[in-house]
């Protein structure tokens, strides 16, 4: 996989973590097994999708690790929502953590005063 969430099961029945790699931001994340079945299942059923889903609630365990919140916090304030509005907040929050080089759920990059860019000295 080039990119992407890639899930690493757990090992035994004694085991009841489950670590998430993002190859992208190369970052690991190790986290309840049953919390993360129970944030996937909410996400494919919304969804529909077992990949969205899958990203989603990877994104939702590390916004809960960068925010000092806990993982059901956010999904009860997720609850309830439509998809277009689940949309608008993964993108929000994704824009939160993600590189600084692009916007997620952006149809329009922002362009910036010709002026004050000439001055910029990268």
């Amino acid at each position: 996989m080039k990119n992407g969430v890639i899930i690493d099961e757990a090992k035994s029945e004694l085991d009841e973590t489950v670590a998430l790699f993002d190859s992208f931001y190369n970052t690991e994340l190790v986290i309840n097994a049953s919390e993360y079945e129970i944030v996937q299942s909410f996400f494919v059923d919304l969804t529909g999708s077992f990949n969205i889903a899958k990203n989603f609630s990877y994104f939702i365990f590390r916004i809960a690790a960068l925010t000092d919140k806990k993982p059901f916090e956010l999904l009860d304030f997720i609850k309830g929502k439509s998809k277009l509005e689940v949309n608008y907040l993964m993108a929000y929050y994704l824009n939160g953590v993600k590189t600084k080089t692009a916007l997620y759920g952006i149809s329009n990059s922002p362009n910036p005063n010709q002026n004050v860019q000439r001055n910029i000295v990268i």
